[in-house]
């Protein structure tokens, strides 16, 4: 049920045998799906979704018009929908862009503890199905996650990457933006991709290249 201590905004939409526990806050027009635990202090923004059968944990942000799927984990303190890194420098002065995309967590994603996904600036930032992501793993604003990737402890991919399925990054790794890392790849811990990666490919160091070099 919901704790009396929860906050419920207008016009929300609670799924059959949630759990909406003391001091989370559900904004309006939220959408919480059947048999999802929200737990303490967690904030689900304004038109976001979350689907059935999903877990947040204490302190998640699920920011406005965000979706999460099902089946989906969100350990404490992560952080969907902040606004992606996105300035510009006019007369000596970093102005903001505005980011008014959205993330999107298909089904079966679990997230890690202090993990930021990014919004898009336009568009969605998109995490694929089955998709597994450990803590202090940041991803930028308009990347595209395919399904069943494992990417590990501290690794930071930057803006409007485009990331194959069944990848794994190791931990460290750091990916400069705007690239393609093709499907089935392994990219070994503090590699340091900046540019296209194949399908089937196993990349290592800095700059990244195939390991066997």
């Amino acid at each position: 049920g919901v704790h009396p201590a929860a906050v419920i905004g207008n016009n929300v939409v609670l799924g059959k045998n949630v759990s909406i526990q003391a001091y989370a806050v559900i904004d309006d027009g939220a959408h919480i799906g059947d048999n999802t635990v929200i737990y303490p202090h967690c904030y689900v923004g304004v038109e976001a979704h979350i689907g059935s059968d999903s877990l947040l944990y204490p302190n998640v942000t699920v920011r406005e018009k965000c979706q999460v799927g099902s089946r989906v984990i969100l350990h404490s303190g992560a952080v969907i929908g902040s606004d992606g890194f996105g300035f510009v420098t006019a007369e000596g002065r970093h102005v903001k862009v505005p980011q008014v995309g959205n993330v999107v967590v298909e089904d079966d994603v679990e997230i890690g503890a202090h993990v930021g996904i990014d919004r898009a600036m336009m568009g969605s930032t998109r995490i694929g199905s089955g998709t597994k992501i450990d803590n202090l793993v940041h991803i930028g604003h308009n990347c595209e996650i395919g399904a069943n990737n494992l990417i590990v402890a501290q690794t930071g991919i930057a803006g409007s990457t485009i990331v194959g399925h069944n990848v794994t990054f190791g931990g460290q790794t750091g990916v400069v933006g705007h690239i393609h890392i093709g499907s089935n790849t392994v990219l070994a811990a503090r590699s340091g991709p900046i540019s296209d990666i194949p399908e089937n490919a196993f990349y290592a160091g800095f700059p990244a290249r195939p390991h066997q070099e």
